[in-house]
């Protein structure tokens, strides 16, 4: 039986200003950069799914973490509405590549929605490493924001619906995980901040917020075993709206 062939579109849930070095260990200390915010938005005609659910406030972000813009088509209900015509309650799945702020601010919005994260991770998120404090914000997981019904926790790789599956890539932190998505172009990976640029993986360079080095070089190998194009979680070459010629990922 073929596998179902599944459409992706990147939204874009505003832009943050960093120092380059946090994106590429060792590399461009000092030099800052804008880089975009991304979720997914991936359907086939009979299931609508969002990886990742962005920022809940650019006040918040600018006040505790670094600066952030936002465009109103950059907001989760206006990027959905632009996008792909959806509304939140329109979506039957999404998934959490893992719980730090930029990744989960929406979470509240997708009433309906199933959500699926590493059981790792959810343990991760309430007893995080010291230096990694300031990027969880419990109330936007907890049971404030989600329905504890609504949880699906798993453990390593899983399928999702066919032609989309979830597996581990832990390194950026213990329970991170990536999606595999098979489209029209090949199986695409929407790496999130396992690889937040094409670089980290081309170039096989490390991000610095990292919990576990080894474990992140392990989980760039494995993605490179399964997917033949990536859409990472901070790349500013990626497209508002982008649908198709997502990055090669070139063999090392």
């Amino acid at each position: 039986m073929l596998v179902p062939v599944w459409k992706v579109t990147a939204l874009k849930m505003g832009d943050l200003v960093v120092d380059k070095s946090s994106l590429t260990y060792s590399k461009d200390l000092g030099k800052q950069v804008t880089i975009p915010i991304w979720a997914a938005a991936i359907e086939n005609g009979d299931c609508k799914i969002i990886v990742d659910t962005g920022i809940h406030s650019q006040e918040w972000v600018n006040e505790n973490i670094t600066i952030c813009m936002q465009a109103d088509d950059e907001t989760m209900i206006g990027a959905l509405k632009k996008g792909v015509d959806w509304l939140p309650e329109d979506v039957d799945i999404v998934i959490n590549t893992h719980l730090h702020y930029d990744h989960c601010g929406n979470n509240h919005l997708f009433k309906n929605a199933q959500f699926i994260l590493q059981e790792e991770e959810w343990k991760n998120a309430f007893h995080s490493l010291p230096t990694q404090k300031q990027f969880y914000l419990r109330e936007l997981y907890d049971c404030r924001a989600v329905n504890y019904f609504n949880w699906k926790f798993v453990t390593g790789e899983v399928e999702v619906a066919p032609g989309v599956k979830v597996f581990t890539t832990p390194g950026h932190t213990s329970g991170h995980q990536s999606v595999l998505v098979n489209t029209e172009e090949g199986v695409l990976c929407i790496s999130a901040d396992v690889a937040n640029l094409v670089e980290n993986i081309n170039d096989n360079v490390p991000p610095n917020i990292l919990n576990s080095t080894e474990q992140w070089f392990s989980s760039l190998d494995e993605i490179r075993q399964k997917a033949q194009l990536i859409l990472p979680g901070h790349e500013p070459a990626i497209r508002k709206y982008q649908t198709s010629n997502f990055p090669a990922i070139t063999s090392f």
